[in-house]
């Protein structure tokens, strides 16, 4: 899927963020997560993601959003009501269509995203091209002319480290939220990480 958004004008804020594992308690010791229970996660992902994002900002959650059982899918729309933004979703291997389908909170639903971002460079206006899926792959669309690649699922074991350090002059980073602080990463910060590597090789 193609799509593109414009934030050149600096009114329109761009973020990524993904694998929440809403009402995953193994979560907690597997991701070694700071929080008590998964209630007091769901409370801190509210509170950080609200801190960021305004109501008229636009967030790519990019996979694994919820382990919730039947009883508790009403919890799950809850959470995404109080979310600020417009989210578009894309899927990953731990969500179920259907339902994501069902909570009619998400401005699109797809597996993989082609996103030419429109945006300013050091006073210059550029567009790049991000490349959303909820996995990491080895090559993407244009990965040779400037492109960039955004993926969650791997919980930061590919590369120790939220700088992206493995991945010197590969344009790729993860952006599940355990390696931002359970809080949506702004593009601008995902486009100096990128760039940086590349300048230090």
């Amino acid at each position: 899927m193609k799509q593109k958004i414009d934030i050149k004008d600096g009114k329109t804020k761009l973020f990524f963020t993904s694998d929440f594992h809403l009402f995953h308690k193994n979560v907690l010791r597997f991701d070694n997560r700071p929080f008590k229970n998964v209630g007091d996660m769901h409370e801190e992902i509210i509170n950080k993601w609200n801190h960021v994002v305004g109501e008229n900002d636009v967030v790519y959650y990019l996979g694994d959003l919820t382990f919730a059982k039947a009883h508790e899918i009403s919890e799950v729309n809850r959470i995404l009501d109080e979310f600020n933004g417009k989210i578009h979703f894309i899927i990953g291997n731990h969500d179920d269509d259907k339902v994501i389908r069902k909570f009619n909170r998400f401005e699109t639903i797809n597996d993989y995203v082609e996103l030419k971002v429109t945006h300013n460079d050091n006073g210059v206006v550029v567009d790049t091209l991000v490349c959303l899926f909820h996995y990491p792959i080895y090559s993407w669309n244009k990965a040779h002319y400037g492109s960039i690649h955004l993926h969650g699922h791997s919980h930061g074991n590919l590369h120790h480290g939220e700088d992206a350090s493995y991945y010197v002059n590969r344009r790729v980073i993860d952006v599940g939220c355990m390696l931002t602080d359970y809080q949506p990463i702004i593009f601008e910060e995902v486009y100096k990480k990128l760039i940086s590597v590349i300048i230090k090789k």
